[in-house]
């Protein structure tokens, strides 16, 4: 998979200002989340957990392919993005809405 050079960014940008969220269980316990990034991999179960948890109060959960590969290859499978601005940018990105 070739990786996003925005939504890489958006996700750099993200780490360094500590407002990104690893994990499903950290996901699915914060109140903090405004977007929501889930690999195609996760399984059934924590995927109907967390669209459970968010979809309904509005919050998108989008699925990408290969999310480790933005990590270095780490097993991550769903991550949180907590700032509103890069929330917004990257859900722009990747679902190609202006």
């Amino acid at each position: 998979m070739s990786l996003n050079p925005k939504v890489a960014a958006y996700i750099g940008f993200s780490i360094k200002a500590g407002k990104l969220i690893y994990g499903y269980e950290n996901v699915i316990a914060s109140k903090k989340v405004r977007l929501i990034l889930c690999d195609t991999g996760i399984s059934e179960n924590s995927l109907k957990k967390v669209r459970k948890r968010y979809e309904e109060v509005g919050i998108k959960v989008i699925m990408v392919e290969d999310l480790a590969a933005y990590f270095g290859g780490k097993p991550i499978k769903c991550i949180g993005l907590v700032e509103e601005n890069l929330a917004s940018a990257t859900e722009k990105e990747l679902l190609g809405r202006r």
